[in-house]
């Protein structure tokens, strides 16, 4: 699929432009967002209500209508935190974030490691890893690379990449493995959202009572000694966001891998339960299923 330059270009400007409003302006543009997420129809809303449906049963239609609501509003302004992440100024970012744990990286850092920062996909993962980074350098930490996916629009991918720069030091394809050990290797911690549906190197470990294709890729950087710190960011207010970062999983390398699997999607939806409404519901999670599942989108 080819893509034109003039209206990616154009894109980018206004997303940029956006980016450079206040953030009380943006959440306010992020919830008007979520609106028309909501009550336009569109594949990611149905997505949403379908998983929704499957991880919280216990929800009368009702209850599961206004959960729907407010994770399209969180989607949203999830939109715009991506937007503030690539192209705010620094000056935004004071006092917008509570931190807390941070002593469980610092214990890593000093001892010369680096290690994978793991977290799922919360609304607000990419403007967290904004925040986190810029309390590292102010700290003089070494700054956190981050995991990405490649873009299928290569021109986008340019754009993304020179922004994201700015703030990870140095991006590193989902794939490259290699390159993700070199980062640890030299110190830096890794931001790693593992919880998406993988069709490859999985074991289906229950999610929300649900079998979900989960990487084993976790497990296989543990038991190559790379420590795993667990981390979460999540909107608390009207502009206001809390990271917390938790201990080291110290014991997931002796673990089998469904097991270790298993741990981790149970401490994800340990967090995901705290704020239902601030996870990547549109994604489709339960895609890949084992035999005597049926694919429920």
């Amino acid at each position: 699929m080819s893509y034109s330059k003039t209206r990616t270009d154009f894109q980018v400007a206004v997303a940029k432009w956006l980016a450079r409003r206040k953030l009380t302006t943006q959440m306010r543009i992020g919830r008007l967002l979520g609106r028309m997420f909501y009550y336009l129809p569109n594949s990611r809303k149905r997505i949403a209500r379908i998983n929704i449906g499957i991880c919280f049963p216990e929800l009368d239609r009702k209850q599961a209508k206004k959960l729907l609501k407010q994770n399209m509003l969180s989607t949203g302004q999830g939109v715009m935190e991506m937007l503030a992440a690539l192209w705010v100024d620094d000056k935004q970012l004071q006092s917008r974030f509570e931190i807390s744990g941070l002593e469980h990286l610092i214990e890593v850092v000093q001892r010369g490691e680096g290690c994978l920062l793991l977290s799922c996909h919360t609304t607000s993962i990419e403007w967290g890893i904004r925040g986190l980074n810029h309390q590292f350098k102010q700290l003089n930490m070494p700054v956190g690379h981050m995991l990405a996916r490649q873009h299928n629009n290569k021109l986008l991918e340019a754009h993304l990449e020179a922004a994201r720069i700015q703030f990870v030091d140095k991006l590193i394809d989902k794939k490259n493995i290699r390159s993700l050990l070199a980062s640890v290797k030299s110190g830096h911690p890794v931001y790693y959202a593992p919880d998406q549906n993988f069709s490859y190197q999985v074991k289906f470990a229950n999610f929300f009572g649900r079998p979900a294709a989960t990487t084993v890729g976790t497990h296989k950087l543990a038991s190559k000694g790379v420590p795993v710190v667990p981390w979460f960011c999540f909107r608390t207010g009207s502009c206001q966001w809390r990271v917390e970062i938790l201990p080291v999983m110290k014991n997931l390398s002796e673990l089998d891998e469904a097991s270790a699997t298993q741990a981790i999607n149970q401490l994800f939806e340990q967090q995901i339960r705290q704020h239902p409404e601030q996870y990547l519901w549109v994604h489709r999670r339960f895609k890949n299923q084992p035999k005597g599942f049926e694919n429920p989108y």
